[in-house]
């Protein structure tokens, strides 16, 4: 999904800093497809689970291209256990890199974005709002997002925008079989599982289009949280 809205922001004109954690290759490679298409990008290496990486990101992504207009926060743990499996460990990474990131993040990045009409967009997704069993911390790390998406549109009005993503069953689990898929598209209104570009596209909307709205969660689910 982060490659789908690399490349999304890319074709809307963006120089982008790509970052990553540990996919140094596949960053490369994404890296020379949006140089390939005419428009600048960087490759940056940061554990979001660490505070101190999350601010010298924002910097080192200033620096690298002169500027910042969009902070897009995509990056997401996703760890499958109940409360009783919820080790402390697994609680703090959930909401270190789910919450905490995009807090740090958007602090450190406000002054430069303000200065130029920025945006935000933080992902979220279903279990914010339909938590399911065994999903503990990332159901609440999500509903912790999408609070920092309100908090933030009020704290940064009226010089940055930020709003929120909320993905439905758009990647289904790795090592999902095509019956399990096949279930997963029956539960959604639209009858099918969702493409990460729909997610991207969202993101690019949320970027470049009006900027009178702020503090909203988009759900990109076809109409799954209806049911």
């Amino acid at each position: 999904m982060g490659r789908a809205i690399a490349l999304a922001l890319a074709r809307a004109g963006a120089d982008v800093a790509v970052h990553y954690r540990a996919s140094r290759e596949a960053a490369a490679g994404l890296v020379r497809e949006i140089q390939e298409r005419g428009q600048r990008a960087e490759a940056l290496e940061a554990d979001l689970g660490d505070p101190a990486a999350c601010r010298e990101l924002v910097r080192r992504s200033i620096a690298s291209l002169g500027a910042l207009d969009w902070l897009v926060h995509s990056a997401s743990v996703f760890r499958r256990a109940s409360l009783s499996d919820t080790t402390d460990q697994i609680w703090e990474e959930e909401m270190g890199v789910n919450a905490r990131a995009g807090f740090l993040l958007a602090r450190e990045a406000a002054p430069a974005l303000a200065s130029r009409g920025g945006r935000i967009v933080l992902i979220s997704d279903m279990m914010a709002q339909d938590p399911p069993r065994g999903y503990l911390a990332h159901a609440v790390s999500k509903s912790a997002v999408e609070g920092l998406v309100r908090a933030l549109a009020v704290e940064l009005a009226p010089g940055v925008t930020v709003n929120g993503v909320a993905p439905g069953a758009v990647l289904v689990p790795s090592g999902t079989t095509a019956e399990e898929a096949a279930r997963y598209a029956r539960r959604v209104p639209l009858g099918r599982v969702g493409d990460p570009e729909d997610v991207a596209q969202t993101v690019v909307f949320l970027c470049t289009g009006p900027s009178y709205i702020t503090g909203q969660i988009l759900r990109v689910d076809g109409g799954q949280s209806l049911k």
